[in-house]
Order: structure tokens, then sequence, then C-alpha cells
């Protein structure tokens, strides 16, 4: 299926995607994801593989590939990093249930097994927000930040996607949060 184009993952979060995936021996892309969930769901992914027949070598190099999608912003302090990207992801947000509003049919109800709080428009913002940087966002200072890709690590990510622009952050911010990110997170996992 990918041979010879360039490589896909498929986006998954429920434990029967990891499993069906696993299953096809198809890469993997996971976002919004507790930390407390990744190693369960890197097994379920795992005894997909299993199930698949998938021989020692292709289950290694699947596993490694295992990829986990984080919103990323490195502030001057762990305040000012929640303060600044909890207004965006506000102002991201709406943008989001207006969009789907606006565009949907008037008759579409999502399925609730893809529903969470950040995507359901009964949520408040209030509930939503904490959510997404708990569970999608490596945020604060870079000592923070360092830690938060280090429990990463000790869970089994080893393929960490890191989208450093989003919503309605300024260029300068994110260059600003990127070097910080470059220059002082990055260097601690370079032996890993």
């Amino acid at each position: 299926m990918q041979q010879p184009g360039p490589p896909l993952w498929r986006s998954v979060i429920s434990p029967g995607s990891f499993r069906e995936c696993g299953r096809l021996g198809m890469p993997i892309l996971t976002a919004r994801l507790p930390v407390e969930r990744i190693k369960e769901r890197w097994a379920t992914y795992a005894a997909g593989i299993d199930e698949g027949g998938h021989d020692t070598q292709t289950k290694a190099q699947l596993l490694r590939r295992s990829a986990l999608w984080r919103n990323v912003y490195v502030g001057e302090s762990d305040a000012e990093a929640e303060d600044t990207l909890a207004a965006l992801l506000i102002e991201t947000r709406a943008h989001m249930m207006h969009v789907r509003e606006a565009h949907n049919p008037a008759d579409f109800e999502p399925e609730p097994a893809t529903l969470n709080a950040w995507t359901d428009p009964k949520v408040p913002d209030s509930e939503a927000v904490p959510f997404l940087l708990r569970t999608g966002c490596l945020y604060g200072s870079a000592a923070r930040v360092r830690d938060q890709v280090s429990e990463l690590r000790d869970v089994g990510v080893q393929h960490l996607l890191c989208q450093t622009g989003f919503g309605a952050m300024s260029h300068a911010q994110n260059l600003a949060s990127m070097r910080r990110f470059g220059e002082k997170v990055m260097p601690a996992f370079h032996a890993t």
C-alpha cells in the first residue's frame, strides 16, 4: 500500500482502531490521549500487530514509528505559557465550533464516540481548555516541557510530532517558542 509512495500514518484514538491498524500493519498517529492511557493503547496496537501475524522486525518498526501529536508552546515561565496557550486555544475552539455550525448540514449529529471535552460543543471552554492542555499539549517553561517530553518517552513514545504554530498565534510567538524548544528542550534528548 505504501510502496513506492510516501509513508502513510492512520489517525487513531479508540482502542479498536489501534488494534485494527496493528492487524493491518499500518503506522499510527494519535492525539489528545492522556499520558496515563498511552502504554495501554500502545499495548493494544502491539496485540493487533501480533494478531495480524507480522514478523518481529515489522512489529519493532511499527512500534518505533507509532506517533503521538501534541501542540507545543515553550514560554518564558509556566504561568505565561499556560495563559498564552489557553487564550489561543479558546480562539481556536470558537473558530472550530463556528465552522462546524456554518458548514455541517442542519441534521448532522456527530457520533458520540468522536466527541470528547474539546470537540463537544455542549462542553464549556472552562472544561474543554483544561482537557486539551492535559491531553494534547506540551507547554510551560523549557524545564517543564523537558519533563513532559521525558514522561512521554518513559511511557513508550518514540515518535513525537510537535505542532508549534496554531490558532491565532503570532509569527513572533511561534518563533520564540520554537527557539526555546530547539535550544533548551531538544538538546536533553539528543542521545536518546
